[in-house]
């Protein structure tokens, strides 16, 4: 018997791939022709490396951009802005110097006189450097520090004063690393944690520190980063003082804005970089994707291109991905005889049996929203093994439905239900036939391979995890369980592949 294997699958999936990753033949001589085009490209690669820490390629990037703009005469549009606006937010956040961050927000405030920070990039530093070059655009002072919020203490709300800590420094690669802060005599801390991602990794690892004195009034708390630990460029850090229960009392730098020991020698944390200009093509890490329902200015080309970056990212609604995975199964085949000569007194006994040899999975997927996505999946099976005129192979398409965690910046989980039609799936079982003589006499009992369909319907649930490799590749070990009818029997599923993201 012969099974029509759904191949146009696959070839729809390849021929899918290679018309989205071949590059324009003519993107290189359209920048050129484009400056703001490809002012606008080096805007998304430098904040891709600000995410990732690296503030000194970063500022190089943007200031590249910003020399780009002042000899095309772009400086009053949109590319002058986002350069602008860019480098306002790389001096609060990144590089620490509230003046220049000043300065550059001045000039993007004479092109957008109402500009607003984007929700992604809206803290405390930049909020308090736009407030202050618009004080001293209009003539007036810098604003006040504000009042501590309802609700926040003032340990909260004055952290710099309560606890000081590095907000910088150098260590050359494979030192120990010796970090002190000192507390304010009002604060009373029961710990003092220093937060610090090791080596490049992408999750902080924490470190109680010591008091070890005082420093006039204030207490002085030390930890120290192994030099094991000391091995990538930089360092992120940042710092909490904690009192009995737990509660941040005040804090020195943020999860999401810490401060960066460099470290002379260190290993850059990604394997590939990439020339300015283009950023699309960076392996850079990403932050999680723009909130559901949340509202882009998309006047404001800082929101805009923020905008575009971030439907690039994992999970983000509106990613798509191909991918490609191989595995086997087992199963339990059910009935009384086997699929290909079931009136030849071929008999079986139910049972566990395998979905031998194995099957491939081509898929398409795309994210209806940050942790929904749907996928078109084939179940492609290879059986070998059998007696002539046994089948070969099965062959379903599946539609499944996917529910992702958020996960870390690494692995996220889901949880998934299928449903599709097809072969569905065969299992092999071993089986036995009689020889008859001329009077229908057994004169011998053979052994026999045959095959026990489940389907032509099936439907499941399943799940997995996606490993992220780099920005646009995902490696993915996956489970499903499915039930076959209306030729009833299971199977469990076993495969690994890899997922390619795309826009």
């Amino acid at each position: 018997m012969k099974t029509a294997g759904p191949v146009w699958i696959l070839t729809t999936f390849l021929a899918l791939g290679q018309a989205k990753a071949a590059p324009a033949p003519d993107a290189k001589a359209a920048d050129a022709a484009d400056p703001a085009a490809k002012v606008q490209k080096m805007n998304r690669y430098a904040m891709q490396l600000f995410d990732d820490l690296n503030y000194a390629l970063a500022e190089k990037t943007l200031l590249d951009a910003l020399g780009i703009v002042e000899m095309s005469n772009l400086g009053s549009g949109p590319a002058g802005l986002a350069t602008n606006g860019n480098l306002a937010v790389l001096y609060s956040v990144g590089l620490r110097n509230p003046d220049k961050a000043v300065f550059h927000f001045k000039k993007a405030l004479a092109i957008k006189p109402d500009l607003k920070m984007s929700k992604q990039r809206a803290t405390p530093e930049t909020e308090a450097n736009l407030a202050r070059a618009k004080a001293e655009m209009a003539g007036g002072a810098a604003p006040a520090a504000a009042a501590p919020k309802q609700g926040e203490s003032a340990g909260e709300a004055e952290s710099d004063i309560a606890i000081k800590c590095p907000t910088g420094g150098e260590v050359k690669a494979g030192d120990e690393l010796t970090l002190k802060c000192l507390t304010a005599a009002e604060l009373h801390p029961a710990a003092v944690m220093l937060y610090y991602k090791p080596n490049g990794a992408d999750q902080y690892e924490v470190l109680q520190m010591t008091k070890s004195g005082t420093s006039g009034v204030a207490t002085v708390w030390v930890a120290k980063i192994p030099a094991s630990q000391t091995k990538a460029k930089w360092i992120p850090v940042y710092f909490e003082a904690r009192d009995a229960s737990g509660a941040i009392l005040a804090s020195s730098g943020r999860v999401d804005s810490p401060s960066v020991i460099s470290v002379k020698g260190g290993e850059a944390a990604a394997t590939a970089t990439v020339a300015a200009g283009e950023g699309d093509n960076a392996d850079g890490e990403e932050e999680e994707g723009e909130e559901e329902g949340e509202e882009i200015d998309d006047d404001n080309p800082l929101a805009r291109m923020e905008k575009e970056r971030y439907r690039e990212h994992q999970g983000s609604k509106g990613t798509w991905w191909l991918g490609f995975g191989l595995g086997s199964g087992v199963g339990y085949a059910s009935g009384n005889s086997t699929e290909t000569f079931p009136t030849q007194k071929i008999g079986f006994s139910p049972g566990i049996a395998l979905a031998f040899l194995g099957h491939a999975v081509p898929e398409i997927g795309y994210f209806v929203g940050r942790n929904t996505a749907l996928a078109l999946t084939g179940r492609d099976q290879l059986i070998l093994g059998g007696w002539k005129g046994t089948p070969w192979g099965a062959n379903a398409v599946l539609l499944r439905l996917l529910f992702f965690t958020d996960g870390d910046e690494k692995i996220r989980w889901y949880f998934a239900a299928a449903a599709g039609w097809g072969d569905a799936f065969r299992l092999q079982v071993n089986a036995q036939t009689q020889k008859l003589d001329k009077d229908g006499n057994v004169v011998a009992v053979l052994p026999f391979k045959d095959t026990v369909k489940g389907g032509p319907w099936a439907a499941g649930i399943g799940g997995g995890m996606l490993y992220k490799l780099n920005r646009r590749w995902r490696w993915t070990v996956d489970t499903q369980a499915l039930l076959g009818f209306t030729n009833y029997s299971a199977v469990l599923d076993l495969t690994t592949g890899l997922r390619w993201m795309f826009q």
